[in-house]
């Protein structure tokens, strides 16, 4: 069938056959060598299909316009207006729609037309900002799997802030390796706290006792965070802490006893103002008289200076023995002798720093046997 004759068929032909014959015809106008007169013909026979009465000839009209970069842009915007079951392969893959139109659709259409826009086979850094900031919680679950989708810190930040405590998007956050240290710190505080409410709840645990344990709990786990973040992303991570008021006299002695001195170090130098490189060049080397005065200026309380002090002389004497499994023997050396040289200058059995380094010695000697049972474990079944 002609070209011209299709055109004159369609006019008068059932909804099902319209619709059928609605790709060849797509085809015909991206893919064939047409004259002027033939395209515009097509072309307005097209125009015409945009506004049938029929949803499913709109819907394979926009089927087969959305893969096509050629595609005439007042049609492409047309049926991106049109119903959401239409409008959303325009969404999911043309690439006629530029991005203000991707995150206009997705702050007002359907929750179905951001789940299409996030699916897409790329989306820009501003639309998956709109998503994250706006899209419903299938858009984001759809957007954090899509390896097509460039998000940035503030994306994941707000993904985190508005829909952190649903599990499987917190799951999905979990599983991108990009996510930043600092959004990631804050989920697991999140957890901590939601957890605690929980437990407080069923009774199961005294509330105080739950914010002691929990608290410590999500310190660990930021310490161990901080372990593999480079540098710029442990002063996120730092900064994240001291805005939300978790940059605490503990979790700062926590890093040293497992000798972490560079989160020390970032941690000083942003509470204190002073440049890295002094903060450093002072924790290397620096007199005691120096270091309290440091402490001082990074606001850390004076009571906690002696524990500083003493983690500081350890660290200092202490290296990696270079045998398996040395690090959980290191932080145990490390902690066991924090507390010994700290008991010399603690006040009493009631300092609760004091408390917190016994604590700290009793975790680290657990998790150090179990390190070492697992090592044993495991050679015996290479062995076997």
């Amino acid at each position: 069938m002609g070209r011209f004759r299709l055109i004159d068929w369609m006019e008068n032909a059932p909804a099902p056959a319209r619709a059928s014959a609605v790709p060849a015809l797509v085809r015909s106008y991206v893919h064939s060598d047409l004259t002027r007169e033939a395209r515009e013909m097509i072309e307005a026979t097209l125009t015409l299909l945009a506004d049938d009465p029929s949803p499913d000839v709109r819907r394979a009209l926009a089927e087969a316009l959305s893969i096509h970069e050629t595609a005439p842009r007042h049609l492409i915007v047309t049926l991106s207006q049109d119903l959401p079951a239409i409008a959303e392969p325009i969404f999911r893959r043309s690439p006629c729609l530029i991005d203000s139109e991707l995150a206009a659709a997705v702050a007002l259409g359907t929750p179905s037309i951001a789940k299409a826009i996030a699916s897409r086979p790329w989306v820009s850094f501003e639309v998956a900002d709109a998503i994250a900031a706006e899209g419903n919680r299938d858009a984001v679950l759809v957007l954090l799997g899509n390896p097509g989708a460039d998000l940035d810190g503030e994306a994941f930040a707000a993904i985190a802030g508005r829909l952190g405590t649903d599990g499987d998007i917190r799951e999905a956050l979990f599983a991108r390796r990009d996510l930043p240290l600092a959004v990631r710190q804050s989920l697991i505080s999140a957890l901590s706290e939601k957890l605690g409410r929980f437990l407080v709840g069923r009774a199961w645990i005294a509330p105080k006792r739950a914010g002691v344990v929990l608290r410590e709990a999500c310190d660990k786990a930021t310490v161990f965070l901080a372990g593999s973040a480079g540098e710029a992303e442990l002063a996120a991570l730092v900064e994240h802490l001291r805005a939300s008021g978790q940059l605490t006299t503990a979790l700062l002695i926590r890093s040293m006893c497992e000798g972490h001195i560079r989160f020390l170090e970032a941690a000083l130098a942003r509470l204190s103002g002073l440049p890295a490189t002094r903060v450093y060049a002072l924790l290397i080397d620096g007199r005691p008289g120096a270091l309290r005065a440091l402490f001082a200026r990074a606001g850390l309380p004076e009571r906690s200076h002696a524990a500083f002090l003493a983690a500081l002389d350890v660290w200092r004497d202490l290296d990696y023995d270079g045998r398996e499994g040395d690090e959980p023997r290191y932080g145990r050396r490390m902690v066991e002798r924090i507390l010994t040289r700290y008991q010399e200058f603690a006040p009493g059995e009631v300092d609760d720093l004091l408390a917190m380094l016994r604590r700290l010695a009793a975790e680290s000697a657990r998790t150090a046997a179990r390190d070492m049972m697992a090592a044993r474990r495991e050679r015996q079944r290479t062995a076997a």
